[in-house]
């Protein structure tokens, strides 16, 4: 019998109301809020989360902010729109 296993990320992504300014890049831009999931997968389903990561970054240049998850609720809430695909 062969298992097929592995792991993968699954995304949601979220874009700021508010402007932001950057001080890697130096430009104004909404920023991004990014919620990250990883999965253990099993034949190319997602059966167990092992990790979740919250980022908030720059459009332009990508420099990210690592967020808890109740700052990241807290954003997504009040100040962001979901992102169109």
């Amino acid at each position: 019998m062969i298992v097929i296993a592995g792991a993968g990320p699954k995304m949601e992504k979220f874009k700021s109301t508010k402007t932001e300014h950057c001080y890697h890049c130096r430009n104004n831009s909404r920023w991004i809020l990014q919620k990250t999931r990883y999965f253990i997968t099993l034949f190319f389903l997602p059966v167990v989360p092992f990790r979740t990561e919250y980022l908030y970054y720059c459009p332009i240049c990508g420099y990210s902010k690592t967020l808890t998850k109740k700052e990241f609720e807290q954003k997504v809430l009040f100040e962001a729109e979901p992102l169109g695909k």
